[in-house]
């Protein structure tokens, strides 16, 4: 079995070569609407600066936007002093970073954990779950939860979410801007606004395709180490037996967020669920029962 801090390690490589990319497609969609308006190096400074402070704000500022967009209130012992002692004993067993707590008032069973690294990490959990799962279950959702935090996880989906994000607004405007080009950059330009109108199509459904890559085999892997975290994976799939028989959908969930959820948030949307960036729940259940702890 791979290492914790060899997961690490890939997660970081994996991040620092993506943000690479993407900044390089960030200043080169940025040179193309600078070259049609004629805007010269203050259009490429412009992209350059773009792309600067989207890393910038996906590393510092990600999960506070995510907690602010997802409604989640900051938790207090005394509304729910069960699950905090849970989790505070859980942190402590395993060595873990003790984790801010929130939670969504929505019906709908469901969490998520988000933030950078183990100093900067929130765990999210609905109303809805503390209200009717037992306890012990919920042990197990956190420990995959935590899973996420420990191996970094969150920090590559957030970013990933966030940049492709920038990417998506940058390409609309340059198939917007194509409109205009004037005829000098159409003829010296030709073969660089082709490649670039290529890549304001084919990047944002790249990088839909790498989100749904990733989170899928991070889930497979927060799966099994949540189990080993909780102390019986048999405690985790029953918790996911549960919230996928739960029909209420997350209302402030969106494609972004999704991927943070434990569990597709878009329950009844069929369009959705076709670009789910989650596993086939009954196959991690059934992974999860056959899972035996040494």
């Amino acid at each position: 079995m791979i290492s914790v801090q060899k997961t690490i390690q890939q997660n970081e490589l994996k991040l620092a070569v993506f943000i690479v990319v993407i900044s390089v497609i960030i200043l080169f969609l940025g040179y193309l609407i600078s070259d049609i308006f004629n805007l010269g190096m203050i259009g490429i400074f412009i992209s350059f600066i773009i792309a600067a402070g989207a890393n910038f704000i996906s590393y510092f500022f990600s999960r506070d936007i995510v907690l602010k967009s997802q409604h989640a209130i900051p938790m207090r012992d005394a509304e729910f002093p069960e699950y905090c002692n849970m989790v505070r004993g859980m942190c402590e067993k395993n060595n873990i970073i003790m984790p801010d707590l929130y939670y969504i008032k929505t019906n709908a069973l469901n969490a998520f954990a988000t933030g950078r690294d183990q100093k900067h990490a929130a765990v999210v959990i609905t109303e809805g779950m503390l209200r009717t799962t037992p306890l012990d279950e919920i042990s197990g959702v956190i420990g995959h939860e935590l899973s996420h935090i420990v191996h970094k996880d969150i920090m590559i989906t957030s970013f990933i979410a966030i940049l492709i994000g920038y990417v998506t607004i940058l390409a609309g405007a340059l198939r917007t801007a194509s409109m205009y080009r004037t005829s000098g950059s159409r003829q010296n330009n030709g073969l660089l606004m082709l490649i670039g109108l290529a890549c304001s199509i084919l990047v944002p459904i790249a990088g839909m395709i790498i989100k749904m890559a990733v989170s899928r085999s991070r889930e497979y892997m927060a799966d099994a180490t949540g189990g080993v975290i909780c102390g019986d994976p048999k405690l985790l799939a029953k918790a996911l037996y549960r919230i996928s028989h739960d029909g209420q959908e997350m209302p402030m969930a969106n494609t972004a967020t999704a991927p943070l959820y434990i569990s597709n948030p878009f329950k009844g949307n069929s369009f959705a669920n076709l670009f789910s960036t989650h596993p086939d729940i009954n196959d991690r259940i059934r992974r999860l029962n056959e899972m035996r702890l040494v």
